[in-house]
């Protein structure tokens, strides 16, 4: 009955979601059995409805810390991850199934969303971006219009009151934290140049794989990253969104199958525009990119000379 009432309102303009106080970073599921669930891969923060799909048949969900012990085998891609409501799938048609002649009409569908000119994204299933991504969404527009094609991030935070809008969460009394994050698709060409960048940023941590799993990271594959986390009066630190290695390559699966069961199937079969889409699945790197100084970090400069 909240989510129901919580739509309404602000579908009719009343109430702003940014200002919704959230318990945590994600809206916690209203099954009982997840109820102390506290901790989760930023990977699906844009595909809740999916993660919980592919963690149902959990028996124990993370709570209090992210390890290889609360971390089980994920469910198999369904049909349902790729499901839309029918008002969803008419704006994803309306948005994004416009002809491509190159890569540069790609960039351009990314970075119109992250300028909010768009609301829908076959990579979301929510309307529009998430309220903290403005704080850097020219940034955003900036990268994607260079072939830098981001799915995900967060901003940096240091100590932000925990009921302030847009980055709050947690109730008052607290204190919250990030590490800016940037999750993207980007060529061979483009990665190669962000690994070497790299080695002047020292406080950079990434991971990158290609559709058929070749891995390439500065971070061991059983390392566990906190990104999000709070400080809260009578309690432990609070570190509900972590950076996960195991299931970044679970994730990726997923991420690349929507390039075609979630973008180019929007076209009809043998499309110039299908055959595009299709070919940059198979060739381009997911990239996943944490800049672990959140006090003095500056992850955009990272992209400062390679735009091209």
């Amino acid at each position: 009955m909240e989510k129901s009432a919580l739509a309404i309102l602000m579908n009719l303009g009343l109430i702003e979601e940014s200002k919704i106080s959230r318990p945590l970073p994600w809206r916690r599921p209203t099954n009982v059995f997840r109820i102390k669930e506290d901790v989760r891969p930023i990977f699906w923060a844009n595909r809740p409805k999916s993660y919980i799909s592919r963690t149902i048949g959990w028996d124990e969900f993370p709570h209090g810390r992210w390890g290889n012990a609360k971390n089980p085998s994920y469910g198999a891609l369904s049909d349902y991850q790729f499901m839309r409501a029918c008002s969803r799938d008419k704006k994803l048609q309306e948005e994004w199934a416009i002809a491509l002649n190159s890569v540069e009409d790609i960039y351009e569908r990314f970075m119109n969303y992250c300028l909010g000119k768009l609301r829908s994204c076959p990579w979301s299933e929510l309307d529009g971006l998430q309220a903290e991504t403005k704080i850097i969404d020219d940034h955003l527009g900036n990268i994607n219009s260079k072939g830098f094609l981001t799915i995900n991030s967060q901003p940096a935070v240091n100590g932000a009151k925990s009921d302030v809008p847009l980055v709050g969460w947690g109730g008052i009394g607290g204190f919250v934290y990030q590490k800016a994050y940037l999750e993207f698709f980007c060529s061979r060409e483009k990665l190669n140049a962000v690994i070497e960048k790299c080695t002047a940023f020292p406080f950079l941590t990434y991971m990158a794989v290609n559709k058929k799993g070749n891995w390439m990271s500065n971070v061991n594959q059983i390392d566990v990253n906190a990104v999000t986390w709070g400080v809260f009066p009578a309690k432990e630190i609070v570190q509900p969104t972590v950076v996960d290695p195991a299931s970044f390559m679970v994730w990726k699966d997923e991420a690349f199958e929507i390039w075609s069961r979630g973008w180019a199937q929007l076209y009809p079969e043998n499309d110039p525009s299908r055959t595009l889409l299709e070919q940059v699945q198979n060739s381009y790197f997911l990239v996943s990119l944490v800049d672990n100084d959140y006090i003095n970090g500056d992850l955009f400069a990272l992209f400062k000379d390679i735009w091209n």
